[in-house]
């Protein structure tokens, strides 16, 4: 059976190290974190070990358990699919290695592929453990803390709530189809999903008009306000973050 709430489906709401911190840490240390990863140099073992073990140290401190962290990090299957392909494309200066089947494989594509492999599922998890222990609201809540312009935060709240409707739409659409006898079968399968998918669009246009002029009629000025709320600071995650941020800067300038 489908579920159907309107609650935040990528938050886990348990109890985690991590989900009482003040959200706008928890973005700004994610943010840092993530930069560090994106500029740290693949060839340098001491910065792959580092970044590593303080992305898999948050990890478990967030207590997610692993058959869903793996589940999410299916999204990172394209960047996987497409780095496999750069040891036979990439070269510089035919760097040959090894040729495998008549097919050459060269070390600046070996290189390219591992580059994108580490810093693609780092990322990715820190995403993941982000949306884990934060809800919809803390979110929010956290980048008006950052000073974010108020039109952005409005525009990515809605973004989020209406992801949240639509797969709660979605939902209830599937268990209307297989009520009435449809089977996901074969290519011919998705002609009726496609139809759907097109009426929620439709519907989903609709219903944002209506929404929209009914927030304007209320006096709506594009700012979010939320009530203050109470949350707890962590040594240990602005610790890691540090570590992170200076373990890029002793590489590069020292």
């Amino acid at each position: 059976m489908y579920s159907t709430t309107h609650s935040h489906h990528l938050s886990l709401h348990k109890e985690s190290v991590l989900k009482n911190i003040k959200p706008e840490h928890k973005i700004l240390s994610t943010f840092l974190i993530v930069i560090s990863i994106a500029f740290s140099d693949v060839e340098n073992l001491f910065q792959i070990l580092s970044h590593s073990l303080i992305v898999f140290l948050i990890l478990f401190i967030s207590k997610i358990p692993l058959k869903i962290y793996l589940k999410r990090l299916t999204i990172d299957i394209p960047f996987i699919i497409f780095a496999l392909f750069l040891p036979f494309l990439s070269s510089e200066n035919n760097d040959i290695v090894y040729t495998l089947f008549g097919i050459d494989i060269y070390q600046t594509g070996l290189e390219d592929m591992f580059g994108i492999l580490f810093k693609a599922t780092l990322g990715v998890t820190m995403g993941i453990i982000l949306t884990a222990v934060t809800t919809t609201i803390e979110l929010i809540y956290g980048l008006q803390k950052l000073k974010l312009p108020q039109i952005i935060i409005a525009i990515m709240s809605f973004a989020i709530r209406y992801i949240d409707v639509f797969i709660d739409e979605f939902k209830r659409v599937r268990i209307s189809m297989r009520s009435r006898g449809y089977q996901e079968k074969g290519i011919k399968g998705l002609i009726p999903i496609a139809y759907a998918s097109g009426a929620m669009l439709i519907r989903g246009y609709e219903r944002g008009e209506r929404v929209y002029l009914s927030m304007i009629s209320r006096g709506f000025n594009g700012s979010i306000e939320l009530k203050k709320r109470d949350y707890d600071n962590s040594v240990l995650l602005i610790f890691l973050t540090l570590i992170s941020i200076i373990v890029l800067i002793v590489d590069k300038y020292l």
